[in-house]
């Protein structure tokens, strides 16, 4: 029974010392290689990040220009309509009819002003007259025929009209506006430039 109790003992220490040797082998020979495969997962993370952002960085710009681009378009195109190759003066001249009629502007009368333009007393620049200094910068590349507009109406009336002329389908901007009191009505006199682009 002594015999088989120490064969049987002496087994056991033999057992784990070879488990150890085992685990400890494990440890000595993989380890390094466990971590070699965690910073490579690490690193492959971080690079995939950085191209996540990338793409999405790109994505935002490309979606940009794309947008940029689309405003210039609109720009051109709100040009073109409004400025438009030839001097089409024959629906201007009906634009500005319709809009005197829709006005009540009594008297009306239009006429082809002079180039030079000229200077009146109790002349009143408009609001819109901010505009000019802005063409100036694309004049070089419209021509300009100037019209003189002359009416009666009430003050309102007036007013109204004024407020609609930045807003007709023609571009048109306002030079100068005269007003005189009469008995029956005030006189008014508007001098409007009008723009058509010049031919290549």
């Amino acid at each position: 029974m002594p015999s088989r109790w120490f064969r049987k003992e002496g087994i056991l220490p033999v057992a784990l010392g070879l488990a150890a040797l085992g685990v400890a082998s494990y440890f000595l020979l993989f380890a390094p290689e466990l971590r070699t495969i965690r910073s490579l997962r690490a690193e492959i993370a971080m690079k995939y990040a950085k191209m996540s952002e990338t793409m999405t960085l790109r994505t935002e710009v490309t979606q940009s220009r794309v947008g940029e681009g689309a405003r210039w378009e609109e720009r051109l195109q709100a040009w073109e309509r409004r400025v438009p190759s030839t001097p089409d003066t024959g629906r201007l001249l009906a634009e500005i009819g319709e809009m005197a009629v829709r006005h009540n502007l009594k008297a009306f009368g239009l006429t082809v002003a002079p180039a030079a333009g000229s200077e009146r007393g109790g002349v009143a620049p408009d609001t819109t007259a901010a505009i000019a200094g802005a063409l100036a910068q694309w004049k070089a590349g419209a021509v300009e025929a100037r019209y003189r507009l002359t009416f009666r109406s009430t003050y309102r009336d007036l007013a109204e009209f004024l407020d609609e002329i930045p807003r007709t389908r023609r571009l048109l901007t306002i030079r100068s506006v005269s007003v005189r009191e009469k008995a029956d009505a005030m006189a008014a006199e508007i001098e409007l430039s009008a723009w058509h682009r010049r031919g290549p």
